[in-house]
């Protein structure tokens, strides 16, 4: 586990550090620079958190050290977003310190923690973090939990115990979470030394994509492509079960090409990818973002018939990708509750105006050989004074809106409005409410209140 043994071994004295003035700090701004200090420490450490270290780990470690390393591993299982992976190592850090500060153990360390902070507003996220623990304890419904906070939680009962295995079964047994045993199952699924390697990146995905080279595959290199990869082969046989005219299950490889046809290929094939490389991140909005996706690309069929089937599923999972990336949703619960009543969180036309969005966008437009829609979208996305949008421009837009207002009850003014600038199909005619009805009809959208650990 160790790669540098002093930058080790001064995250340790550094931690002995805080414990030993742990009396000082009284103060909320004290408690958060030093938490800050041990968390850099840790990172500068440069050390990945493996199986084997959390399961057998160092006699010298102690006990909230353990602790924060259960946390990273749990962090690596579930691809966190850099910013998050800081963001949770902060508030391990703070409960670490708050819990080596008492006589005698906290039973809710990481509450307590979020109470010393709550006072200072650059503190404001990881307090966040930590006041969302427990929430089995303090009965939060499921659409109120975030992730971070849960992996926080069972960092804290598992390092609680004894010896690992028996604190696994202890909570196997013990707990009353659906939340709880999904990440307990993460660790059962571990026993290697090192975790398997996932496409953690967006880079990633444009370097190592293999979708230039497959699309030029005759059927029978195709064919054994997919049947020795598993995960890419899955897309394409459930695409071909929905093809089919009798809608049986596809289970050839072979037979699945000859459904889905060589024209079509292409963006099966370039969907496939993308879809595992979406999967990969473990994100906990899955079902959320894959329903949204599911809507949208059945609003393009309706406002872009002349698009193949296999073409606008994988246009619209182009445009959601970027939503996968937003460190924010990944922090975040499903649906929030104030004073004013209950909100989800899910908004991605605020995700569409951040800085990364259209590049992302673009770079999967022109990876998947659809550099056609690089203007329209563009012109959709960044308008400009007095120019006139293409009825290409119009329609992703009507598709988009019309998807917002079915899935996230956004205004259904501004489709209105679109629809009256168009006379295409006779739109024109056509309320908005009539398109809404035949898009829920189609979709059969629904929104998932639950984390998809």
């Amino acid at each position: 586990m160790l790669t540098d043994i002093r930058t080790w071994q001064g995250y340790q004295q550094l931690y002995q550090h805080c414990v030993n003035q742990a009396a000082n700090i009284t103060s909320a701004e004290t408690l958060y620079k030093a938490a800050i200090l041990l968390s850099k420490q840790r990172e500068a450490c440069d050390t990945t958190a493996t199986y084997d270290s959390i399961s057998q780990p160092m006699p010298q470690l102690p006990l909230p050290l353990w602790r924060i390393e259960i946390l990273l591993y749990l962090a690596d299982c579930y691809q966190l977003h850099p910013l998050n992976r800081r963001l949770l190592l902060l508030a391990g850090c703070c409960s670490a310190i708050v819990s080596a500060k008492q006589t005698e153990p906290l039973p809710y360390p990481a509450l307590a923690a979020a109470r010393e902070l709550k006072p200072l507003p650059q503190a404001a996220s990881v307090v966040k973090v930590l006041s969302g623990c427990y929430a089995t304890e303090r009965k939060q419904p499921q659409w109120q939990q975030a992730l971070l906070s849960l992996l926080l939680t069972q960092s804290e009962y598992l390092s609680n115990q004894g010896e690992w295995q028996t604190a696994l079964a202890t909570r196997l047994m013990l707990s009353q979470s659906d939340y709880e045993l999904d990440i307990l199952h993460q660790l059962l699924l571990q026993p290697a030394a090192e975790l398997t390697q996932q496409p953690a990146t967006f880079a990633h995905l444009i370097q190592n994509s293999r979708f230039s080279e497959l699309r030029y595959y005759d059927n029978k290199a195709l064919e054994h492509y997919l049947t020795t990869s598993a995960e890419h082969s899955a897309p394409i046989l459930a695409l071909a079960s929905q093809l089919n005219r009798q809608q049986q299950d596809v289970q050839s490889v072979k037979l699945a090409i000859g459904i889905i046809g060589r024209d079509a290929l292409p963006a099966a094939l370039a969907q496939a990818e993308l879809q595992y490389y979406l999967s990969a991140l473990h994100h906990p909005w899955q079902g959320v973002f894959s329903q949204f996706c599911h809507v949208f690309a059945q609003a393009l069929q309706l406002f872009m018939p002349q698009l193949q089937y296999t073409g606008s599923r994988l246009l619209a999972l182009c445009c959601c990708a970027p939503l996968w990336l937003d460190p924010l949703y990944q922090r975040t619960p499903l649906v929030s509750r104030s004073g004013a009543g209950y909100q989800s969180a899910f908004t991605p036309t605020l995700h569409c105006q951040s800085e990364t969005y259209l590049p992302q966008l673009i770079e999967l437009l022109q990876l998947y050989q659809l550099d056609n829609y690089t203007a329209a979208i563009t012109a959709w996305l960044q308008p400009n004074a007095g120019q006139r949008l293409t009825v290409v421009s119009l329609n992703l837009q009507l598709a988009w809106l019309s998807s917002l207002a079915l899935y996230c009850a956004a205004p259904v003014q501004p489709v209105n409005v679109l629809l009256r600038k168009t006379a295409a199909n006779n739109q024109a005619t056509v309320t908005a409410e009539n398109w809404l009805q035949q898009l829920a009809q189609r979709s059969q959208c629904y929104y998932p209140l639950q984390l998809k650990l």
